[in-house]
């Protein structure tokens, strides 16, 4: 017998819900289920095939679940320490499926003494908060399971949660008081086609050539009949390429005495791509810390953020780690920790140097390096400041959309089979979603987004059986080089296709990211305050608790007044402020002249904007760029999101 891959020990159960548990059992067999002195049953088909439903339970445990067939002892199934609770599914890309083992998710990762003092309001019970995350499958199969276990949010096992779904689940755990399990199927990079059913990438317009495209693969190219060879996206376009070799050591650029004087000046945490330091390839980083003579001779502890995408670190001239190889993906967000042997430290000036490697998208350095010394627990603390250069510089290296095939994630319709598909019809509350950076390239596709998300939700909703199932989605965070307005903003269109999304369906929600971005991080590092935003957002429109403040101010309407100004309605907007003096609304003229408002004001849930071309105004935009300032909010410290408005005239 075999249960549904989400069935095993340490799982939780949605509460409150009929719970279907399905699997495969021996032929055209009776097959029954005891959860909690209920007791349910159902027939096998004739390949074996099976689903039973529970009756709705209120949330408890541990619980035993077990499935058999009647009489039989080979076909029988024992899941343990079963809880039940609100479950959701956590999905998207990179940003979700960023781990926890960042340095501003510490309160996770903390022993129980730390956690109380970061955050003594809150209790943490990691027996009770629980997530499953989905390993990659880009098979191109529909897959009728996943691989995956269920993990508790002890300390020392979390580090690889998703970070934006962990502190979600604390969120909803600390105003519900019950257990809380996510399932996580999320991969880095993806586009939201590749989530969708083949099916459902044939309703629209949008997407139904990317489907016959795929159908078509399937016979024109060869790598799907291809066996005893794994298919790497990166390596199979041809032109992306390995490291062609560590040259920059032998030219000494690790050494302590190199003259790295005339190299550029690197801020980390932050990505070279973006500070024109170099495209992809190889970057070497150096910094002198200042070491006390009392640590001369100790083991240190390099530690700090992660490196997109592989890394080989030293110590005064000795390599003391290394991360990645060949074309591997999956190190982006992986903290990097490199003991430093006694015998490397010197009291006074010692060198760290990181080679950093970087084959494709963006390449970067992230988090807050330092240095631990292990005997004593004492930190020195790296400066933002490093010296860089290239090794090599192979330009910009972007392959987000390749070609169709096994194990290529960006395959329309391949991660649905492959990590959404086995988890139907799973019970589950709803879904927080974080995707969106990759469909943002040009902005067509970023309108294009509307439909295609929504498309997305439709054919979930469809698929579990749940009509009004609530997704709740992050507005991206901003990126790139700071600007208060760009026209041309793909983000920017993107973030808009999101809004109205959310405006136009009572089950879709968004907790906006806008203003937590950093400007050369695709991947910013406080994941603390999204999730939170996503609880706060579920807690008052799912579990009806009017104290959560859901998101920022939510623009309703703009319209001209009989003095020549435009006033712009808000919900949400309790407390309404503006937090900067810089020009973040602009208005545009009948002859589509652009110009920032002038005079700003706060008149209780309104904006009021007067003078400049506010009289002729035919259109409103604000925060409409890659990453801009953001300047309203309400009480509750929650963003307004962007937005682009018509003005309404008596």
């Amino acid at each position: 017998m075999i249960l549904g891959a989400i069935f095993q020990d340490g799982a939780v159960l949605q509460r409150d819900m009929d719970i279907p548990v399905w699997g495969k059992a021996a032929a055209d067999s009776v097959v029954k289920c005891e959860f909690d002195n209920t007791v349910s049953a159902t027939r096998s088909s004739a390949s074996g095939d099976f689903i039973l439903y529970l009756p709705p339970h209120d949330a408890g445990g541990p619980f035993e679940l077990k499935v058999f067939i009647p009489g039989n002892e080979d076909e029988k199934i024992i899941c343990r320490d079963v809880m039940v609770g609100e479950v959701w599914l956590a999905s998207g890309q990179s940003n979700m499926a960023y781990m926890l083992s960042s340095r501003l998710s510490a309160g996770f990762t903390a022993t129980a003494d730390e956690q109380e003092k970061l955050f003594p309001e809150m209790v943490m019970d990691p027996e009770r908060l629980r997530m499953f995350t989905v390993e990659k499958c880009a098979s191109g199969a529909p897959e009728s399971s996943c691989s995956g276990q269920w993990a508790k949010a002890y300390p020392d096992k979390c580090g690889t949660m998703s970070a934006v779904a962990a502190w979600f689940a604390l969120g909803l755990q600390y105003h519900l008081d019950v257990p809380v399990g996510i399932i996580t199927s999320a991969w880095g990079g993806t586009i939201a086609e590749a989530w969708m059913s083949n099916q459902a990438l044939s309703m629209i317009p949008e997407t139904s050539g990317l489907a016959a495209a795929v159908r078509r693969s399937r016979w024109q190219d060869k790598r799907w009949g291809e066996t005893g060879r794994q298919f790497n996206l990166y390596e199979d376009l041809g032109y992306v390429k390995k490291d062609s070799g560590n040259n920059g050591e032998a030219m000494g650029y690790a050494g302590k005495n190199f003259d790295d004087s005339q190299w550029k000046t690197m801020k980390v945490p932050g990505s070279w791509i973006k500070q024109y330091i170099s495209g992809n390839g190889a970057v070497w980083l150096r910094q002198s810390v200042q070491i006390p003579e009392s640590w001369a001779g100790c083991d240190l502890l390099l530690t700090g953020g992660a490196v997109d995408k592989h890394d080989i670190s030293y110590f005064n001239g000795v390599e003391i780690g290394r991360t990645g190889k060949d074309l591997e993906v999956e190190y982006y967000n992986t903290i990097r920790s490199y003991p430093v042997p006694g015998r490397l430290v010197n009291g006074g000036q010692n060198i760290v140097a990181i080679r950093a490697f970087s084959f494709a998208h963006d390449g970067s350095v992230t988090g807050d390096w330092q240095l631990e010394n292990q005997m004593t627990g004492e930190k020195i603390r790296l400066n933002s400041q490093w010296r860089a250069k290239a090794e090599y510089d192979w330009g910009r290296v972007d392959c987000k959309r390749g070609g169709f095939g096994p194990d290529n994630p960006n395959t329309p319709g391949i991660l649905f089979d492959g990590m959404i598909r086995p988890l139907i019809p799973a019970a589950i509350r709803g879904v927080i979603w974080y995707q969106g950076e990759s469909n943002a390239d040009d902005r067509q596709n970023a309108r294009n987004y509307r439909n295609i998300l929504q498309n997305l939700i439709g054919d979930w909703r469809r698929q579990w059986g749940l009509p009004e199932m609530p997704f709740i989605i992050v507005q991206l965070a901003g990126y790139g080089e700071r600007n208060n307005f760009f026209r041309e903003s793909p983000w920017a269109e993107l973030r808009e296709s999101q809004r109205l999304l959310a405006k136009n369906d009572p089950h879709i929600f968004m907790g906006s990211a806008i203003d937590l971005g950093e400007e050369s991080d695709i991947h910013p590092q406080n994941k603390k305050d999204v999730g939170k935003r996503l609880a706060m957002s579920a807690l008052h429109h799912i579990y009806g608790c009017q104290d959560a403040v859901p998101s920022g101010p939510e623009v309703l309407k703009a319209y001209a007044t009989a003095d020549g100004r435009v006033k712009i309605d808000f919900a949400r907007a309790e407390g309404l402020k503006l937090t900067s003096t810089a020009h973040t609304f602009f208005l545009t003229g009948e002859k589509g002249d652009c110009r920032a408002a002038e005079q700003l004001e706060i008149d209780d849930s309104s904006v009021i904007i007067s003078g400049g071309n506010a009289a002729n105004a035919v259109e409103v935009y604000y925060a409409w760029a890659d990453f801009p300032e953001t300047a309203l909010y309400n009480a509750a410290g929650s963003p307004a999101s962007s937005f682009r408005i018509g003005v309404e005239r008596a």
